[in-house]
């Protein structure tokens, strides 16, 4: 497979820009989606940035070693983080799917990585792959929305191609969905006192987004659980398709942070609907999450299941 693979932000939308072009975001979004997405994004940052920061978002598809359209929402995830960016000046963001760009003497330049829907295997250069994850174990950030993390670098139904990677992230999903997208979850708010979630209703709260199930090497002895489904408050017909572990511990993660070395990681498995990028409340999450990684938003990472 070539080492440098350039999928445009605008794949899923069946068009290619050059990559310089890339930093201006979904410029594919229509205008009254735009309008939305504009009108939720933070007025502020929830931590002043120790130094101008720089995050380059990454949007590659890989299936089967070719470069394919992905989801529909990841014009308006990557306007989201430009625009979320612009306005509090929390970060800039650099969009281009050049893995070439994860080479050691390049990745330097970035603070953090944003995983935005990544799909699949991105690249097989282990040199890459390495550079990657020695990023972020020596101190840089990293973040992933929704497939970004459970469904990249693995190829169904092959789990253990890049196994370092779901041991970074925290976890690799099944890729069963017991909920359809457009059915209503309830999210509960782990800690409503903690940085990443102060922002919500500690009663919780209700959205529609595709659920992942996750299994190894996810565990609460790992990750620290931020957001998750209540199960209690949420349709749990055992004819949907539940992983036996889940459904017997009824553990739904929907967003976590972790360290990784000297590193700090932000996954949410939020972002496969558009509107998970039209919502204040999310979009603070969000925020938060990635001035986490980014290093200036002091955060509590201790493994939920070592906390009481």
């Amino acid at each position: 497979m070539k080492q440098i693979l350039l999928a445009m932000t605008t794949l899923a939308l069946g068009a290619a820009l050059a990559a310089e072009d890339l930093p201006k975001g979904a410029i594919e979004t229509s205008p009254e989606d735009r309008q939305k997405v504009e009108a939720a994004i933070p007025t502020a940052a929830p931590a002043p940035p120790q130094k101008p920061r720089l995050m380059l978002v990454v949007n590659l598809n890989v299936r089967k070693g070719e470069v394919r359209g992905g989801h529909s929402s990841i014009p308006y995830g990557n306007l989201a983080l430009e625009l979320m960016g612009k306005r509090t000046g929390a970060y800039e963001t650099l969009v281009s799917d050049d893995v070439e760009l994860w080479r050691s003497e390049s990745i330097r330049r970035f603070d953090a990585i944003c995983f935005m829907n990544t799909v699949g295997v991105l690249t097989e250069d282990a040199e890459l792959r390495e550079s990657l994850l020695s990023f972020v174990r020596e101190g840089g950030g990293f973040v992933a929305f929704h497939a970004g993390g459970g469904a990249t670098f693995v190829e169904w139904p092959v789990y253990d191609q890049f196994p370092e990677f779901g041991e970074m992230v925290g976890g690799y999903e099944n890729g069963g969905h017991p909920w359809a997208p457009d059915e209503p979850i309830t999210i509960r708010v782990e800690d409503e006192s903690h940085p990443l979630t102060r922002m919500f209703d500690p009663s919780g709260f209700v959205v529609e987004d595709e659920v992942f199930q996750f299994q190894d090497p996810y565990s609460r002895e790992k990750v620290r659980v931020l957001l998750s489904i209540d199960t209690d408050r949420t349709d749990m017909n055992p004819e949907r398709r539940f992983l036996p572990e889940r459904a017997a511990d009824r553990d739904f993660p929907m967003s976590w942070i972790k360290t990784y070395g000297k590193g700090r990681v932000f996954y949410t498995s939020f972002g496969h609907n558009t509107h998970m990028y039209q919502d204040r409340k999310l979009l603070e999450h969000y925020l938060a999450g990635i001035q986490y990684a980014l290093g200036d938003l002091e955060a509590d990472a201790t493994p939920s299941a070592g906390v009481e």
